[in-house]
């Protein structure tokens, strides 16, 4: 039974890796630093240093959370769909849901494209290439006639389409005063379309 205590440590650290990533979904990578997530969080700077060594390991600690969930709804959410169709879905049910946008497939790629310019730790990597390869396995078991690198490039292929989804959602939101739920699909369905257009996802 997990203790107030460590229920409240749990707490605190899922809060800071979740502000880390909503700056650098919202301001891009130089808006990620330890200064704005106390901020945002309300603890002090020693309070982030006791939980990560750096801006870059919190978000790869929000990453791994993320891909722990998302593997587990990979083998028997939309069956019967390819892996384009499960994830342009995945999509949709984030543009339709802002709550859930943060915690994400779409949001990894934004995160994933900072962490290439950031440094951490070899033990914060590791674990999040072991929850990564869980993933692709996932994803295997759903399409094995593909090898595991032809699905780790439709990944990365849907992913993008995902991710500049989002963020053209985002930049019409600014710009105008809503979107209704029937642009927010085409701008979806569009993006996807526009990736099969290049090649057929299985």
């Amino acid at each position: 039974m997990t203790s107030l205590r460590e229920e409240k440590k749990r707490a605190t650290r899922q809060a800071m890796a979740d502000a880390a990533a909503r700056l650098v979904l919202d301001g891009g990578t130089e808006a990620a630093t330890v200064s704005g997530i106390t901020a945002t969080v309300g603890v002090s700077p020693r309070t982030f240093h006791n939980y990560f060594s750096s801006v870059a390991d919190a978000l790869l600690s929000f990453s791994t959370d993320v891909l722990a969930k998302f593997s587990k709804e990979v083998p028997t959410v939309f069956p019967n769909s390819s892996i384009s169709e499960f994830l342009e879905q995945v999509t949709l049910d984030a543009a339709e849901n802002e709550g859930k946008e943060l915690h994400s497939f779409t949001s990894l790629f934004t995160i994933g494209e900072a962490l290439e310019n950031l440094s951490h730790t070899s033990k914060k990597r590791q674990q999040f290439q072991v929850v990564a390869d869980q993933v692709l396995e996932a994803f295997h078991q759903r399409a094995p006639d593909k090898s595991r690198f032809e699905i780790a490039v439709i990944l990365q292929a849907c992913a993008g389409a995902s991710a500049m989804s989002m963020k053209e959602i985002h930049r019409r939101s600014q710009a105008e005063e809503s979107l209704d739920a029937h642009t927010k699909h085409e701008i979806v369905r569009t993006a996807f379309a526009t990736v099969r257009a290049i090649d057929y996802l299985a």
